[in-house]
């Protein structure tokens, strides 16, 4: 997962290991400094539209300016000046993709 001001983006390794889900449920844990994602079903209410199913293109990058707001604030990043990147634990029985953004990596632009 990279952060940058522009959004959220998750890579192709992620979306593969999740089984290309149309839909993820997205979970902050304030306390830990940890994001997940969890593929879903389109019935959850609690879901967010991830990869489109007629998409070519493997990465998923989301504009959401709540979501990096958060992370940011969470964080203390500096989202103007640098990006983040945090590699991603895969949980398969849970079939979730964790992210500790305490060991997010400093990029420099």
């Amino acid at each position: 997962m990279t952060v940058t001001k522009y959004g959220v983006r998750f890579s192709k390794a992620t979306l593969i290991q999740l089984g290309r889900p149309e839909y993820v449920r997205v979970m902050i844990n304030y306390e830990d400094k940890q994001l997940v994602i969890q593929s879903t079903s389109p019935r959850d209410p609690n879901k967010t539209s991830f990869l489109k199913p007629s998409k070519k293109k493997m990465e998923v990058q989301w504009n959401n300016s709540l979501l990096k707001g958060n992370l940011k604030e969470l964080m203390g990043w500096d989202l103007n000046n640098v990006s983040y990147k945090v590699r991603g634990k895969f949980i398969p029985d849970q079939n979730l993709m964790l992210f500790d953004l305490k060991k997010a990596r400093v990029e420099k632009k």
